[in-house]
C-alpha cells in the first residue's frame, strides 16, 4: 500500500472521530441546554415566589402595625378603667364612712349644745369652764374626725413613698377607728416597733386597710367584738405582715374561693332604709390589685362562727428606725 493510501485512510480514522466528538458535544449541549432551560424556570419560579412572600411579608408587617396600634389603646384603655374602678371603689369607702360620720356628728353636737347650755346657765365658774372645756374637746374631735376624711378624699399623690410599716397601718385605723366604740368594737393595736419600710402610694394602701377594717366591723354587727390590727415580719423573708382580725361570723368555706372575684358579695343592697353598709363586690378585688402593684400578696383564713384574718404582705425596703 502507497505512502499517499495510508495518509489517506488516517485523515478519515481522524475525520470520523472528530465527527463522533462534534456530535457527542452537540448532544452534551443539547442536554445542559434543556438543563439551563429548566434551571431558568424554577429559578423565574423562584422569583415570583419571593416576591409573593415578600407582598405577603409587607402585609404581615402592616397587619403587625395595626394590631400592635390596637394593642395599645387597649392598653391604655384598660389602665384609665382600671383607675376609674380604683376611684369607685374609694368614693364608695368615703360614702359609707360620711354616711356613719353624719350619726356622730349628731352626737358630737348633743354633747357641744348641752355643755354649751349648761355653762351658760350655771352660776358656779368652775363647773361652768368645766362644761365649756367638755364641749372644746368634742368640736376638736369632731374636727378630727372631718379632717381625717378629707385628707384620705383629697389623697391624688400618686407617687410611691418610703413610710413606716406601723404608721402605715396607722394612719388608715385612725380614719375609722372613732366608729368602733359604738359598734361594740374593741380596737386592739399591735405594732412590732421594729421600724420596717415599705414603699408604697399611701393614699391607695390607705383604701386596702380602710376596706379590710370595715369589712371587719361589718362581721361583727350587730353583737360587736374584738378588732386586732397588727404589724409584725413575715414568715416570708423580705416581707412585713399587716393584719386585720376580728371575731366575726367568719366566711363560709365555699365562699372563700369567691372573695376576690369582682361584684362578689354577700350583703344585700339596702331596701330604701338609708344604710350605706352594701356590698358593692369591689372592695376585695381592687385591694388585691393595689396590694399586687405594690409588689405584695393578700391572703385570708376564715373560721365559720369564730372570725376572721386578713394579711397583706408587703416587701421591706428598709428597716432603719
Amino acid at each position: 500500500m502507497s505512502t499517499t493510501a495510508v495518509g489517506t485512510d488516517a485523515l478519515k480514522q481522524e475525520l470520523e472521530e472528530a465527527r463522533r466528538c462534534q456530535s457527542g458535544l452537540e448532544q452534551t449541549l443539547e442536554e445542559r441546554g434543556a438543563d439551563i432551560a429548566r434551571l431558568t424556570q424554577e429559578l423565574e419560579e423562584a422569583r415570583r415566589q419571593a416576591a409573593h412572600l415578600e407582598d405577603a411579608l409587607n402585609g404581615s408587617r402592616t397587619q403587625t402595625r395595626a394590631l400592635r396600634e390596637e394593642l395599645t389603646l387597649a392598653t391604655e384603655r384598660a389602665a384609665r378603667l382600671e383607675q376609674s374602678l380604683i376611684g369607685a371603689q374609694r368614693l364608695t369607702t368615703i360614702g359609707k364612712i360620711a354616711a356613719q360620720m353624719a350619726h356622730e356628728f349628731k352626737n358630737i353636737l348633743m354633747i357641744i349644745m348641752g355643755r354649751a347650755e349648761w355653762a351658760l346657765s350655771e352660776d358656779d365658774p368652775e363647773l361652768a369652764d368645766k362644761a365649756l372645756h367638755t364641749a372644746v374637746a368634742s368640736s376638736q374631735r369632731g374636727a378630727d374626725i372631718v379632717k381625717g376624711l378629707l385628707s384620705y378624699a383629697k389623697g391624688r399623690q400618686m407617687e410611691s413613698k418610703l413610710i413606716r410599716a406601723d404608721k402605715l397601718l396607722g394612719r388608715a385605723v385612725d380614719l375609722i377607728a372613732w366608729s368602733l366604740p359604738k359598734c361594740h368594737v374593741q380596737l386592739v393595736r399591735d405594732y412590732d416597733g421594729s421600724g420596717a419600710r415599705v414603699r408604697v402610694v399611701p393614699v391607695r394602701m390607705d383604701q386596702v386597710f380602710l376596706n379590710l377594717i370595715l369589712n371587719a366591723r361589718n362581721a361583727m354587727d350587730p353583737g360587736g367584738g374584738r378588732l386586732i390590727v397588727a404589724v409584725r415580719p413575715a414568715e416570708t423573708e423580705g416581707y412585713v405582715a399587716f393584719s386585720v382580725q376580728d371575731t366575726g361570723c367568719g366566711i363560709p368555706n365555699e365562699h372563700l374561693e369567691q372573695i376576690f372575684d369582682p361584684f362578689f358579695s354577700t350583703r344585700p343592697r339596702p331596701q330604701g332604709d338609708g344604710s350605706a353598709d352594701w356590698g358593692t363586690g369591689l372592695g376585695l378585688p381592687v385591694s388585691r390589685d393595689l396590694v399586687r402593684q405594690a409588689g405584695g400578696e393578700i391572703h385570708v383564713e376564715s373560721t365559720p362562727g369564730e372570725g376572721s384574718t386578713f394579711t397583706v404582705l408587703l416587701p421591706i425596703v428598709d428597716t432603719r428606725p
